[in-house]
């Protein structure tokens, strides 16, 4: 668990989080940021959760001061190259555009950091549409990029940009 001074917490996602992730998920304004159908079944979500959630970073944005969780922040590994993964991230939109994303993102990335040795590279996408996203990933230090090679399917290539990190071999750098 990393805390920071913005009242929220980062923390494993845990079994319990499933019906808030589910409502989060299903919210339109999610799914109009995310390209995601408009109505997603309850099914579904929790089958992602579960995916989601035994994935190799698994990550719960929590508000500490109501106790309750609002956002995830999920790293998707790739066979090749090692320690390549995709990072996906949401919170929910009552919070949007009040800089808590990236210190929550910069969190979960000291996480991964902790727990990896070597080289890490970690990558994002996001619609062209999604303008906070995009400042998001800048401000940490993402660069724009081509796709990576393992890139998953995507609405169109020209429907997204590409941002990539290599993470500093020290944390505090983070």
């Amino acid at each position: 668990m990393v805390e920071f001074t913005t009242g929220l917490e980062v923390r494993p996602l845990i079994e319990a989080d499933l019906a808030a992730y589910q409502r989060l998920l299903a919210d339109p304004r999610m799914a109009a940021a995310n390209a995601a159908p408009g109505s997603l079944a309850p099914d579904l979500l929790a089958y992602w959760f579960e995916k989601d959630r035994h994935g190799p970073f698994a990550h719960a944005v929590i508000d500490r001061r109501h106790d309750r969780f609002v956002g995830g922040i999920l790293y998707y590994a790739h066979a090749a190259p090692a320690q390549h993964y995709d990072v996906g991230y949401f919170l929910d939109p009552l919070l949007w555009g009040r800089g808590l994303m990236p210190a929550a993102l910069r969190a979960s990335l000291r996480l991964v950091r902790q727990a990896l040795t070597g080289p890490v590279t970690v990558w994002a996408d996001c619609l062209t549409t999604n303008q906070r996203s995009q400042r998001v990933l800048t401000k940490l230090g993402f660069q724009p990029t081509a796709a990576p090679a393992h890139s998953p399917l995507l609405p169109t290539a020209d429907d997204v940009v590409w941002f990539r990190w290599d993470l500093p071999a020290d944390e505090t750098v983070i």
